[in-house]
């Protein structure tokens, strides 16, 4: 299968570099270092015991819009608040049979998918892997696990077809029928690990270690758990916390993606993660104050980047 990955960050190249292993790879991104890095010497990917493996094989690298291809696949792992501009630059690559399949933090953004691409052709998924972007193409893989995919056009042969070829090269991939749950268990996750991380600069097991830190998780948790449920989706507290709880267990020495993104002092994706709770709510009328104190305090760091040198 002809894939491209856009966003060539953490996550995009952990999956391009796995995924070349049976497949032909493009990497599309607009940082133009990282373009020319993996087009020289492919993907690097330091693993969990250290060791270090090379993907060039399979895989070639363009800036974003210079791609002259169409693709059998689109996988979308650019940051939120890039996922219309990086499709838009990128339209040339899709044809009426491409698939796009989003991978990508936050809510909403298969929404912004469907300008480009018809429903039966959507995929939506989470991924419980987890990766560290050392730069000049190299990643470092610090956790793993299954990759979830669903559509909520309900097409089964697309979505077979996409979970066979990710576990093929080594990602898990399952297929659920409830993308809605998908779409919130990820939600929940992200909504505490990674904001609560970025604010207190800590490694994802933080989180689980210390109580007072566990303790405003959750009451991130709970409140997002409300406004799924007044939404139409149901979840077990106890079974929602286990699940947050085992993920910064299972990968307690990882980093997230916000705390990268406030280490690099760019526009962290708070707004499509507790502010896209936040703003769900307001149409239920589910009070939701620790996320909105949240979405306030990121955007107050980000505010402050600007009194730092730049990293």
């Amino acid at each position: 299968m002809k894939i491209a990955v856009l966003g060539a960050g953490a996550m995009g190249c952990l999956y391009g570099a796995y995924l070349s292993k049976k497949n032909q790879v493009l990497m599309i991104d607009s940082y133009r270092p990282q373009v020319e890095a993996i087009w020289e010497r492919g993907i690097a990917v330091v693993e969990t015991d250290g060791s270090e493996s090379y993907y060039k094989e399979n895989i070639s690298a363009f800036l974003s819009g210079e791609c002259p291809k169409k693709v059998d696949l689109v996988i979308v792992f650019v940051k939120s608040t890039n996922t219309e501009t990086a499709l838009e630059e990128n339209r040339n690559l899709f044809s009426d049979e491409t698939l796009v399949m989003t991978l990508q933090n936050g809510a909403g953004n298969d929404r912004k998918v469907a300008k480009y691409a018809d429903s039966k052709n959507i995929l939506i998924g989470t991924s419980k892997h987890n990766a560290i972007n050392l730069g000049s193409g190299r990643t470092r893989h610090g956790g793993s696990g299954a990759t979830t995919i669903g559509s909520n056009a309900h097409c089964t042969e697309p979505l077979e077809r996409v979970a066979e070829i990710l576990r093929a090269c080594g990602f898990g991939g399952t297929v659920s029928d409830d993308i809605q749950r998908i779409i919130w268990s990820k939600l929940f996750v992200n909504l505490s690990v990674n904001a609560f991380t970025a604010i207190t600069e800590t490694p994802i097991g933080y989180l689980a270690k210390n109580a007072y830190a566990w303790n405003f998780a959750k009451r991130l948790i709970y409140e997002a758990v409300e406004v799924a449920e007044a939404d139409g989706t149901y979840f077990d507290r106890r079974e929602v916390l286990e699940m947050v709880r085992k993920v910064c267990i299972d990968d307690a020495g990882g980093y997230s993606s916000m705390y990268q993104d406030r280490k690099r002092r760019v526009k962290m994706e708070i707004d499509a993660i507790n502010g896209a709770v936040v703003e769900q709510a307001k149409l239920y009328g589910v009070p939701t104050p620790y996320n909105a104190l949240i979405v306030d305090l990121i955007h107050a760091i980000e505010g402050a980047y600007d009194l730092y040198d730049k990293p």
